[in-house]
C-alpha cells in the first residue's frame, strides 16, 4: 500500500474491537451478563484516555514510537485476561469488601490499559496525518468490521478463550511493520507467545467453581458457553448449563417407542391434556434446549412439531454430537423440524398456524445471576411477545 498509516489503522482496529467482542462474551459466560456491559463500556474509556495523554504531554507525539505503543498493546492483550482471573473478583461482595473494590479497581485498570496504548497509538496516526482523515476514518470503519466477522469466526473455530489471545495478532502485525529493525523482534516474539498461549487459553481464563455434577463436556463458541453434566443412576439423565446460569435437562432414550418402559417419563410441565384436545396437534417447542418438550410431543403422537433453539452447538448435540444416541434421536423422527433461530422470527414468518407453542423456563437464571433483575430488559413478557 502506499500508504502504510492506512494499513497500521486497519489492523490496530481489528484487534480493539475484536477485544471488546471477545471480553464480553468472556465476561457474560465467566462473570455477570450486566456487569460484563459495564466493564467493557469502562474499558473503551482507554481510547479517550489514550487521545487525552497525548495531548497532554506533547513529547508523545513522535510516529518513530508507534511501534512501542502498538507492542504494548498486543502485551497488554496477552497478559491482561490471566491477570483479571488471577484476582478472584467477585461481583457479589463489591459493597461489602474494600478489597473486592480494590480487585475490581485493578480489573478496569487492567481492561483499560490495551485500549489506553491503542488510545495513544490512534491519536498520533490521526493527529499526524489529518489531510487524509476520511481516509483515515474508512480504514478505521473497515479494519472494525473486518475484525468483528474475524473474531467470530475464531470464537466458533479454536473457542472463546483462545480467540482473547488470538484477537492480539493484527495489532502486533502492525507493531512489526511500524517499528524500527532493532525493535521488530519485540511483537514478533509476542506472536509466538500468542499462539502458545492460545494452546492453553482453556486452563488459563477460568475461573474456580465447584460442580453439582460431573462435567463430562464443554463448549465455548461465539454464541454461547456449553457444559454438560451427567446425574441419576446409570447415566439416566444429562444437563446441558449455558453460560454457568441457564440449565435445560436431557433424559435418556432408547428410540423403541413401542417397548413399555418408553412410557415411563414424567414431565415438570405435563400438558398432555393439551395435547390432546387438538387432533392432529403442531406443537412449538420455544427453546427447545435438551429436547424434553419434543420428547413429550412424541410421546403423545403429535403429528407436527418445530423444535426451534437459538444456539446452535446444542441442536448440533442433538442432532449428530453427544446427544443424538443418548435421545434415541428423536430429533431425526420425521414429524420433527428442527431450527436454529431466534423464536419470535421463526413463528412470525412461518406460514400456518401452531396449535400449542410450549415455553418452558424461557426466563432463564441468567439474568437472575447478574445480581440486577429488575435492571435486565427482557422482551418475554410483552404484549407483543405473546
Amino acid at each position: 500500500m502506499k500508504n502504510p498509516k492506512i494499513l497500521l489503522i486497519t489492523l490496530l482496529s481489528m484487534s480493539l474491537i475484536s477485544l471488546e467482542l471477545v471480553w464480553t462474551r468472556v465476561f457474560s459466560a465467566e462473570f455477570f451478563y450486566t456487569f460484563a456491559f459495564l466493564i467493557l463500556s469502562l474499558a473503551i474509556l482507554g481510547l479517550g484516555l489514550g487521545a487525552l495523554t497525548l495531548r497532554l504531554f506533547e513529547k508523545l507525539n513522535k510516529e518513530s514510537y508507534l511501534g512501542i505503543f502498538l507492542s504494548i498493546t498486543g502485551l497488554m492483550i496477552l497478559i491482561a485476561p490471566p491477570l483479571v482471573f488471577q484476582l478472584g473478583l467477585k461481583f457479589s461482595q463489591l459493597y461489602h469488601s474494600w478489597a473486592m473494590i480494590g480487585k475490581f479497581i485493578l480489573t478496569l485498570v487492567l481492561l483499560n490499559s490495551s485500549f489506553y496504548f491503542g488510545g495513544i497509538a490512534l491519536a498520533i496516526l490521526f493527529r499526524n496525518n489529518h489531510k487524509d482523515m476520511p481516509k483515515l476514518y474508512m480504514a478505521d470503519l473497515i479494519g472494525a468490521g473486518i475484525g468483528i466477522f474475524v473474531i467470530v469466526q475464531f470464537m466458533n473455530w479454536f473457542s472463546t478463550p483462545s480467540a482473547v489471545f488470538l484477537s492480539a495478532i493484527p495489532v502486533l502485525i502492525a507493531a512489526i511493520i511500524s517499528s524500527p529493525k532493532l525493535l521488530k523482534a519485540l511483537p514478533a516474539v509476542l506472536i509466538i507467545a500468542v499462539l502458545i498461549l492460545s494452546s492453553f487459553a482453556s486452563q488459563i481464563l477460568k475461573t474456580n467453581r465447584p460442580d453439582r455434577i460431573p462435567i463430562i463436556y464443554e463448549h465455548w463458541d461465539a454464541t454461547s458457553k456449553v457444559r454438560m453434566g451427567t446425574y441419576g443412576e446409570d447415566d439416566t439423565y444429562r444437563n446441558i448449563e449455558i453460560d454457568h446460569a441457564a440449565n435445560t435437562p436431557v433424559a435418556r432414550f432408547d428410540g423403541n417407542w413401542d417397548r413399555p418402559d418408553s412410557l415411563k417419563f414424567e414431565f415438570d410441565m405435563d400438558v398432555n391434556y393439551l395435547i390432546n384436545r387438538f387432533e392432529p396437534c403442531t406443537f412449538l417447542a420455544l427453546g427447545a434446549g435438551g429436547g424434553q418438550e419434543v420428547m413429550q410431543a412424541l410421546q403423545n403422537n403429535v403429528k407436527e412439531i418445530h423444535a426451534v433453539e437459538v444456539i446452535p452447538h446444542i441442536n448440533e448435540l442433538m442432532t449428530t454430537g453427544e446427544l443424538a444416541d443418548f435421545t434415541g434421536r428423536i430429533y431425526h423422527d420425521p414429524r420433527v423440524t428442527v431450527a436454529t433461530e431466534d423464536a419470535r422470527a421463526y413463528v412470525r414468518r412461518f406460514k400456518n398456524k401452531f396449535d400449542i407453542i410450549f415455553s418452558s423456563s424461557s426466563n432463564s437464571w441468567a439474568a437472575l445471576a447478574s445480581g440486577s433483575f429488575a435492571l435486565a430488559e427482557n422482551y418475554l413478557f410483552t404484549t407483543e411477545a405473546f
